[in-house]
């Protein structure tokens, strides 16, 4: 009986965490749209003033537009079946500044992102970065296309 506790107290604390991400798309000539997740995986550590993060992750498929057929193409163009995840490593943050590094389709990036405390427990991360610097093919639907500027937003459980 202790090891059926132990173990349903281990998966409510891997669960414990939850946080979001947004992944801001600006499309040209106009419009927009956003790819959402609530299923981002890690752990963030808080110590003192600073946060740590060894390895936050979503699966490239978890994030949705709202319209299949874009998410289907948003999926395609993110090369989810070769790539399904994309991370986010060796993040360190402080004082309202943070570092890490970006993975998608197998393309790694330094960058940096600004964050602020929305509560105690909860901070919000925005990360700007471009589709090129990820070697992101640039996209035309019904001459509809991408831009190369793209901004991510996360709600991170501390």
């Amino acid at each position: 009986m202790k090891i059926i506790i132990a173990v349903m107290a281990s998966a409510l604390m891997m669960n414990a965490y939850a946080h979001e991400v947004t992944v801001k798309v600006a499309l040209s000539p106009a419009g927009s749209f956003e790819a959402k997740s609530d299923k981002v995986k890690g752990e963030v550590k808080k110590d003192g003033a600073k946060f740590t993060a060894e390895n936050l992750w979503v699966k490239t498929d978890e994030l949705k537009t709202g319209i299949d057929l874009r998410d289907e193409h948003f999926h395609k163009h993110l090369a989810s079946d070769k790539f399904p995840k994309i991370t986010f490593t060796k993040v360190m943050a402080a004082d309202g500044k943070g570092t890490g590094t970006l993975t998608v389709d197998d393309v790694k990036k330094d960058v940096s992102f600004t964050y602020t405390m929305k509560s105690p427990t909860k901070l919000e991360a925005t990360i700007n970065v471009k589709n090129s610097d990820f070697k992101l093919k640039e996209e035309n639907y019904m001459g509809i296309g991408v831009k190369d500027d793209v901004v991510i937003v996360a709600i991170i459980d501390v």
